[in-house]
């Protein structure tokens, strides 16, 4: 659960006291590596902003919503559903927002018969997209407060709007945020006026993965790191992204594989410099994919999707004792995954010595939606700053270590208009 940071609960109307929000341990609470209420993002053709969302939500705290007004994270919940509709305004002025508000900063809450109405105050990141833009000062951001035309109450939005407020045939109740469009003249439901202000713009940092923790001692004595490949089924061929991965290991970096006896997955070594990288690419028609993906979260040390996003409903990541315990690459390469996403595994891997979950994951996104052709394009330019890296780490010659920035910066020059970046490294500790 994400951490109400500073909460303040207000009982405005006569005998319908909340009690007093607790503290929870997560994200968002401004206490973990560097203080940071952000998602750590790091790339060369976007940077990271973070805002404040200031609105109301009302809801009738009936069924799984019945303790809407004490309990701390239903009112996160509700306040993350509502917020999510600001995508296409925040887009509309160049950045993109994240669906998972970081931390909840103050609250009020009034109680009218089996209505709860939440006054909020939310902390959220977004990050631009003008891949072309250097960093600018906070100053130089315009415009740095934008209205925001929210649902009142955004559960069921699709059920009782249909397509009177979207812009397109294929909203449907999991996707609407994306296609919400409250300006048409059919548009009936409640809107809250909501204001977004942006408070903070992030530095670029040098700033590398974690080398002394990504090489270990590996089955066979070597030393080296894990790698699980993990595509989701092609949408026509349902073998095409496995394919496509195959093709990238074997043509352009001369491995050679193996299939596993049970042949759910085919296994390359990469050796350099003395150092050894294993690579499973796992076939995604062998068993059940989202448990074959959790198994690999608690086995490998780099882990890297490429499929759908499902407009942020994958349930891939949200499961924390599907996570190993140590540090780990993650990399999704789906549609925005940055928006979507990376919350996610930085909620699941908190722990009260890390509660940003900062310290054990590095997490590849994308800015924008991607194409399946791309992956393997990515995913080499990902394992090749990781090998030259850990090679270079191995034979004594630090400086020559990849950074971060060098490594996204492959991949948006080879694939542009993506904003390829990586999440929660920028108070990551390895230094040349």
């Amino acid at each position: 659960m994400r951490k109400l940071s500073s909460p303040v609960l207000l009982c405005l109307l006569a005998g319908a006291c909340a009690a007093p929000v607790s503290s929870g341990s997560g994200v968002g609470s401004g206490s973990g590596p560097g203080g940071k209420d952000d998602s750590g993002w790091l790339s060369d053709t976007s940077f990271e902003v973070d805002a404040v969302v200031r609105g109301v939500v009302t809801r009738e705290a009936s069924g799984e919503w019945a303790g809407l007004a004490t309990d701390a994270a239903l009112q996160t919940s509700l306040i993350d559903l509502q917020v999510k509709f600001a995508k296409n305004t925040t887009e509309a002025n160049g950045f993109r927002i994240n669906q998972l508000i970081d931390s909840v900063d103050a609250v009020e809450v009034q109680v009218d018969g089996d209505l709860v109405t939440l006054r909020y105050a939310a902390t959220v990141d977004m990050i631009s997209d003008d891949g072309s833009r250097d960093v600018p000062a906070l100053e130089e951001i315009e415009p740095r407060v934008m209205q925001l035309p929210l649902p009142l109450d955004p559960v069921g939005v699709y059920g009782r709007a249909g397509s009177r407020c979207a812009n397109d045939d294929h909203a449907a109740g999991y996707n609407y945020h994306y296609y919400y469009d409250p300006s048409g003249p059919e548009c009936d439901i409640e809107l809250s006026p909501a204001e977004l202000e942006i408070v903070e713009v992030f530095e670029r940092r040098t700033v590398y993965p974690e080398y002394d923790r990504l090489m270990r001692e590996l089955a066979d004595g070597s030393l080296g790191f894990t790698v699980a490949l993990v595509p989701a089924e092609g949408d026509s061929d349902r073998m095409s992204r496995f394919d496509a991965h195959r093709r990238m290991l074997e043509a352009e970096l001369g491995l050679t594989g193996e299939d596993s006896e049970d042949g759910a997955f085919r296994r390359y070594e990469w050796v350099r410099s003395g150092v050894k990288v294993v690579i499973d690419l796992f076939d995604p028609t062998r068993g059940h994919f989202t448990a074959s993906f959790q198994n690999a979260l608690r086995t490998y040390q780099v882990v890297f999707y490429n499929g759908h996003s499902a407009y942020g409903t994958q349930r891939l990541l949200t499961d924390p004792e599907a996570f190993s315990d140590d540090y780990q690459i993650i990399m999704l390469h789906s549609c925005q995954s940055y928006a979507y996403y990376v919350q996610q595994a930085f909620h699941a891997k908190a722990t009260e010595e890390d509660p940003d979950g900062f310290a054990s994951t590095d997490f590849v996104a994308t800015g924008r939606s991607s194409y399946p052709t791309d992956s393997p394009v990515t995913l080499q330019a990902l394992l090749e700053g990781l090998m030259t890296g850990i090679a270079a780490v191995h034979e004594g010659n630090r400086e020559a270590a990849t950074d971060w920035l060098s490594i996204v910066s492959r991949m948006n020059r080879r694939v542009p208009g993506i904003l390829y970046g990586v999440a929660g490294v920028r108070t990551n500790e390895w230094q040349p």
